[in-house]
């Protein structure tokens, strides 16, 4: 028979849950500590680590705040860079004859038609400059933050983008990959010159797979040296984040194609 005066007493379970709720109260009242106490100072800290961590590149990105940040005490202002010409982006060197200015032309409303039939145009726009077309496709649709592999989007875009090549055999297509200035440092892609670069020759690989010759393909990664509009919101380098995909009329695929 068991002694009573031994016997240990039960705890009821309510005590963990009262326990629980007593910590969370102690974390929240040192929150509004320190929150009351918070500096000029510490606050461009947080907010330059939050900037930092939560940056249009994503978690992806390893970046040193006390690199990019100024130790934390400085909310990051991204360097202002020397925006492309407007003439190198719009308008060819050599003057181009009237029948091959309306030929391009009309190329480059038959692609616009079929992105907009294809309710694709808020990802893709399409220029022309006289003899260069330029399809010019969001790279958030094309490409996750930080990485290079296609998105399934992408894989729909690009098969809309074989037709069109096959349309025009007779064009050449330089691929061209383009990021913001937000800088990244991973062991896969060092700076946004090796991403921009490997993006531009995915692409290419995709179409090479689908048949294209080599000859008439190539790619380039321009990193952030050629924005569109000064990186110095969100919604700006979001419009310098771009793949383009740059047509032109080769000599040697109009003899290979009698065109």
């Amino acid at each position: 028979m068991s002694d009573p005066l031994f016997e240990e007493d039960e705890v009821p379970t309510w005590i963990f849950t009262f326990a629980d709720l007593m910590s969370l109260l102690l974390v929240f009242f040192i929150l509004m500590y320190s929150l009351s106490k918070m500096t000029e100072t510490t606050l461009e800290s947080a907010l330059s680590s939050i900037q930092i961590a939560l940056s249009s590149n994503g978690a992806n990105i390893n970046q040193s705040p006390r690199f990019y940040s100024g130790g934390g005490s400085k909310l990051i202002a991204p360097e202002t860079p020397q925006l492309a010409d407007t003439q190198d982006l719009t308008f060819s060197e050599e003057p181009i004859d009237t029948e091959e200015r309306e030929q391009v032309n009309e190329i480059a409303n038959d692609i616009a038609n079929k992105m907009v039939s294809s309710n694709l145009s808020n990802a893709v726009s399409v220029f022309e400059d006289g003899e260069k077309i330029t399809i010019r496709v969001d790279g958030q649709t094309l490409f996750e933050s930080g990485e290079a592999q296609l998105s399934y989007e992408a894989e729909f875009i690009f098969n809309k983008l074989i037709d069109i090549f096959n349309r025009y055999p007779e064009y050449s297509i330089s691929i061209q990959g383009h990021t913001d200035n937000i800088p990244i440092n991973t062991v896969r892609y060092p700076s946004n010159w090796e991403l921009s670069a490997i993006r531009a020759t995915t692409a290419l690989r995709y179409f090479l797979e689908a048949g294209f010759r080599p000859e008439r393909m190539t790619a380039t990664g321009y990193a952030d040296s050629i924005p569109l509009v000064r990186n110095d919101s969100p919604e700006n380098r979001a419009i310098n984040r771009r793949a383009e995909f740059v047509l032109q009329k080769d000599p040697d695929l109009q003899k290979l194609y009698g065109k």
